[in-house]
């Protein structure tokens, strides 16, 4: 792909080149060098197949430093393997968790977010209504796709994003933990989006979308 810089046509007042603040981005109006990027690490790593999110988070966020959905660290589920989580941060870990079977070396991806450059997706996550009770936050999952699909749609400028397409289907995670049994509502999100604008888009893409992300969802998949 090439980009180029905006130009004059031959003729062009030279007070149109001084009135930028009427420019609207795009993808064309970068150097090569300037287009909008994150950089993140991805990898994937193996536990044992009775781990669930839960326990597996513990051992990321201890790898890490911190919880995921701060800005450092997203992980998701494998949906073909039990125990295997692919992982997404922003810098390769210093070390594999000490309970990993296997682990790949993280391997360093550039995503472009300059405005107009158009993804598919794939997001697994938790939207609801939260609340606080006394020092927690409690969260009712949305239970039905019509109510993700209004979350969604209605939250997207705000993600940075332009939803070209959506398709929503509704699952539940369900594992014990500590002898209690979770049950997590959520939903499945695959479709086609335009970035519109890149810092907030560059947000959500580190620190994840909705809720439950110590369980594993909200880390968005984008491919071109």
């Amino acid at each position: 792909m090439s980009f180029t810089l905006p130009f004059l046509r031959t003729g062009s007042k030279p007070e149109a080149a001084r009135k930028p603040d009427r420019f609207v981005h795009s993808v064309l109006s970068y150097t090569k060098l300037e287009v909008p990027t994150v950089e993140v690490f991805e990898t994937a790593v193996t536990f044992p197949p009775d781990t669930n999110p839960l326990m597996a988070h513990a051992e990321l966020a201890t790898t890490f430093g911190n919880r995921a959905g701060e800005g450092h660290f997203l992980f998701r589920a494998d949906s073909t393997i039990d125990g295997r989580y692919w992982v997404q941060s922003i810098a390769p870990w210093p070390r594999r968790p000490a309970r990993a079977i296997s682990a790949l070396e993280p391997k360093r991806t550039l995503i472009q977010v300059a405005p107009g450059l158009m993804y598919r997706f794939s997001l697994p996550v938790c939207a609801g209504r939260a609340r606080l009770e006394g020092a927690e936050k409690e969260v009712e999952p949305f239970r039905t796709k019509d109510e993700v699909e209004i979350w969604f749609k209605g939250s997207a400028e705000r993600f940075g994003m332009r939803l070209l397409m959506a398709d929503v289907s509704m699952t539940a995670l369900r594992f014990e933990h500590h002898g209690s049994r979770i049950r997590i509502d959520h939903a499945t999100i695959e479709g086609a989006l335009e970035v519109l604008h890149p810092d907030p888009f560059r947000a959500r893409i580190l620190r994840g979308f909705g809720h439950h992300r110590r369980a594993g969802l909200g880390m968005i998949q984008l491919s071109a």
